[in-house]
């Protein structure tokens, strides 16, 4: 049986560094960073020979409202009279809008199937033709 333990047969690295390689390959690395600064530097200057400035432009000013409560009164006002008066949709159809109370009372004298669409136009008193849909 051999003596020596597993571990003696390799061998370790040695503490050793090569501190000049190190060093050298620092400055080098600091030297190229100085100099790239540097000529970076004289390139920006010869490119553009003064600072730049552009002034900022303004944003034009929001539409603001300026009567809130009368623009919404308008708007309900509209709706309502929409909602309360007689109005074609498509005169060539015959489709017209009803106000909605007369359409509620329609809807409730009903008999039968309640949400069927509202009866079709009467034909034409003078050709007796039906309506074109």
């Amino acid at each position: 049986m051999p003596t020596e333990s597993p571990r003696s047969s390799e061998r370790l690295e040695s503490p050793r560094v090569a501190t000049h390689i190190v060093l050298f390959a620092g400055f080098g690395l600091l030297l190229f960073l100085g100099m790239s600064l540097v000529l970076l530097h004289f390139y920006y200057r010869s490119a553009i020979g003064r600072a730049v400035f552009i002034p900022p432009t303004p944003f034009a000013r929001p539409r603001l409202q300026t009567s809130d409560t009368s623009e919404f009164a308008a708007l309900e006002a509209k709706q309502r009279t929409a909602l309360q008066s007689y109005a074609w949709i498509d005169k060539d159809k015959g489709v017209i809008a009803i106000p909605i109370d007369d359409a509620m009372k329609r809807i409730v004298e009903r008999e039968g199937d309640k949400y069927a669409p509202i009866e079709r136009a009467a034909p034409d008193a003078t050709t007796g033709e039906e309506p074109k849909q």
